[in-house]
């Protein structure tokens, strides 16, 4: 076949140009590889060496391949004056470059740049925000379809490049759609892009002087951010920590296992001003733990004053983070476990406030070991931000108070439910004992057991308060040992108690920090309905011969402020027995429909003067008589002066029979239409009025065997009084108080004398 003219010069032209474009390109690679790295050594100016290989240049693919390429300072470079970065790179591929747009008019456009298996050193530097200072007039844009880095490891030390500071093992990233012009070079961030992706093996990072962060596999794009294994450590030993003088309060160790960020969202606004936003941060657990706490106080003078930074120095909204089984422990030594955490709306302004609309943590374990906090040992802390917080609730709660050792359980709560609305945290409260101001407070347990000494259990079906009122459902004080038992351990005499209140109500709750910032409680009411309580004491031990205080000076030596202006007991039931030896059964005194009014009770700290403390009683005296007592005195009187006064009526001689039979061998037969007692007295004696109208009053002696002794029972009936025919009053000698005995026993005395002086 004939080939025309036309054909064969353009066949001619192509391969010309073929020719020419393979000469060119061997030219090309020849230049970059033979004569190129001698002008780059002539005339470079900069603290570094650039060295490559090999470059390879292709016009056909239109791609550069840049094989072992190293920048590293030179021999006589100053790494803390001169040099930022330096490094190795295996190769470094560019496809897609429009060359002759690249030298024209500097602009810099490609498909694709490949980084493989750079290994880059960074140093910090010790000059801040130079990028902004710094021109750059080779390049007037760039557009890059991908740029990829893969199996880059990135380390940077310090500028003196002695301490590593940050370690990335294994990093990969692609970034997509890059663009850079003049509108970008001073943001923060000096381009633009579409989309993103970067995979990382583990990290290292020091965090400061006691801490470093390690992880294992990191994940993130535009969508979620995804890490495995996010470790904080102590970088110093326990001994050497006591001897760390510095602001922290302890060495920490936190662990989480996995930690996923989804649908986040961050970049610079217009103000270039750092934002992120995130959809719901994901925790399958996470465990913190302070290892051991620094009592020793940092130095009172420095070099410098520390500026107060933000808890969070960006704009931050998040609208979820879920935590599940938590644990961690505090400063006070108490620690959570399996707790589940979830915090809603997150929105922090810098500046202005850090805002959590609710806080939750679910089905936590509380486990507390109490400490004795060294003196002055608490540190002020210092915060830039106002923390609200709208709502915090602790749901189906389980509280243990462990004893001092941390063996055994003092106390647990069940089901602790707790409300608490508009949180506040700034600079002013953290001064306070309490560092945060609330509203709404609401509090509600199921079994409350408290392990209180060897003796005695404390229960209750659980409580409920709202901070304003309480009420705690059946609340009973049991013994773990019998009478017997406890008497056996017994050096002195003690009362044994078995006491149930169905519910105590505590109203008008008011609670604080004084001046002086001691703990004070105030309480408007307190309400005991339907108590039984049964008190036991064998007399036959020895009494204790230290002086038994009475109640006013008790209160008054108190050492803490609380007051209650009115504490009732209402319909309630006391029984007290007395044994001795010789007795074959306790005697046995019984109130019933038992109704006291106490107001002004107070502790005496701190106090100069305040008002008489009243008490009224009103009960059935051994299910028969009406009983009535008033009974004042003054808590701030170092004289402990008081009175008492009360009536007794129709009450039945014999009802006594079972305080008197068992315990005194004694029976009496009667009756007493009217009892009066007024006496006034103080710590050492007391005397006053006495009166009584009884009538047919016999008494009977008893042997041990219960039987009467007839004509020892004749002469005290022939001595006695029978009948008063009418009230019979009498003043009463004065009566020398016993002062280890109790209050009662010193009263006990006085109706004894009076009633000696009106039946004998």
């Amino acid at each position: 076949m004939k080939i025309n003219k036309t054909l064969k010069i353009a066949a001619f032209l192509v391969a010309t140009l073929l020719v020419l474009a393979l000469l060119f390109s061997v030219g090309i690679n020849y230049f970059i590889n033979k004569k190129l790295p001698d002008i780059i050594a002539e005339k470079n100016d900069t603290a570094y060496d650039l060295v490559y290989e090999n470059v390879h240049f292709s016009l056909f693919n239109n791609t550069l391949s840049i094989e072992n390429v190293s920048l590293n300072p030179k021999k006589n470079s100053n790494i803390t004056q001169d040099i930022d970065f330096m490094g190795n790179m295996n190769r470094i591929n560019v496809s897609g470059v429009n060359f002759y747009d690249l030298i024209k008019n500097k602009n810099l456009k490609a498909y694709t740049i490949s980084i493989i298996q750079p290994d880059i050193t960074l140093f910090q530097s010790i000059k801040k925000d130079t990028l902004k200072n710094t021109s750059n007039n080779f390049l007037s844009t760039v557009d890059i379809d991908k740029i990829k880095v893969e199996n880059a490891q990135i380390k940077m030390l310090n500028a003196a490049g002695d301490s590593l500071l940050h370690e990335v093992f294994n990093f990969n990233t692609e970034v997509d759609g890059i663009h850079m012009g003049n509108y970008t070079v001073d943001k923060k961030i000096p381009f633009t892009y579409t989309d993103y992706s970067f995979k990382i093996d583990s990290i290292y990072s020091v965090i400061n002087d006691l801490q470093v962060v390690k992880s294992g596999a990191i994940n993130i794009n535009p969508k979620h951010i995804e890490i495995e294994g996010l470790r904080l450590l102590p970088t110093i030993t326990s001994e050497e920590f006591v001897e760390y003088q510095d602001d922290s309060y302890a060495r920490l160790t936190a662990e989480i296992p996995h930690l996923l960020l989804q649908n986040t969202d961050w970049g610079f606004d217009n103000e270039d001003n750092l934002y992120v936003k995130i959809a719901e941060i994901a925790i399958d657990s996470a465990n913190l733990r302070i290892l051991n706490q620094n009592q020793t106080a940092a130095p009172k003078e420095r070099l410098e004053t520390k500026a107060i930074k933000s808890l969070i120095p960006f704009r931050l909204d998040v609208d979820q983070v879920q935590i599940e089984n938590a644990s961690f422990n505090s400063l006070e030594q108490l620690d959570i476990q399996k707790a589940n955490i979830k915090l809603k709306s997150i929105s922090n302004r810098v500046g202005e406030q850090l805002l959590v609309k609710e806080i939750q943590l679910n089905q936590p374990e509380f486990t507390q070991i109490p400490t004795k906090k060294p003196k002055n040992s608490r540190k002020k802390s210092q915060l830039n931000d106002l923390i609200l917080i709208d709502k915090f609730l602790v749901n189906n709660a389980r509280y243990i108070l462990k004893n001092k050792a941390g063996k055994s359980n003092k106390l647990v709560v069940e089901d602790v439910n707790f409300k608490m609305n508009s949180l506040r945290i700034d600079q002013q409260t953290l001064s306070e004992n309490l560092p945060f101001t609330y509203d709404n407070l609401h509090i509600s347990t199921k079994k409350i057991h408290l392990h209180a000494g060897n003796v005695y259990d404390i229960f209750s079906d659980g409580l409920e308060s709202d901070g304003l009122k309480a009420i705690v459902k059946r609340l009973k004080v049991s013994p773990k040992i019998s009478r017997r038992q406890h008497a056996n351990q017994l050096k002195f005499a003690e009362d044994y108690y078995d006491i149930e209140v169905p519910s105590l109500e505590l109203n008008a709750i008011k609670w604080g920090f004084d001046r002086q910032n001691d703990l004070y409680v105030n309480l408007g009411e307190v309400v005991l309905n339907q108590m039984n309580a049964s008190i036991y004491r064998d007399v036959s031990i020895p009494r204790n011969p230290k002086e038994n205080n009475l109640y006013s000076r008790r209160l008054r030596n108190l050492e803490f402020p609380f007051e209650i202006k009115s504490l009732k007991i209402k319909n309630s039931k006391l029984t007290y027995e007395e044994d001795t030896k010789n007795s074959t059964e306790p005697g046995k005194l019984s109130f019933t429909n038992f109704n006291l009014n106490v107001t002004d009770l107070y502790s005496g700290y701190k106090r100069t003067n305040g008002p008489k403390t009243q008490i009224m009683i009103q009960t059935k005296f051994m299910k028969q008589g009406d009983l009535k007592t008033s009974w004042q005195f003054d808590i701030m009187d170092r004289n402990e002066k008081f009175n008492i006064n009360g009536t007794l009526t129709n009450f039945p001689a014999p009802a006594m029979n079972p305080f008197l039979k068992p315990y005194l061998q004694v029976s009496t037969e009667g009756n007493i239409d009217e009892m009066i007692f007024n006496f006034s007295g103080n710590n050492d004696r007391a005397n006053g009025a006495y009166a009584m109208d009884f009538s047919d009053l016999k008494v009977r002696i008893l042997d041990n065997e219960k039987q009467e002794m007839r004509l020892i029972s004749a002469a005290a009936n022939v001595v006695m009084r029978n009948n008063t025919e009418g009230l019979k009053k009498v003043e009463i000698k004065t009566v020398e108080r016993k002062k280890d005995a109790s209050f009662f026993n010193f009263l006990w005395l006085c109706i004894m004398q009076g009633l000696k002086q009106t039946v004998i």
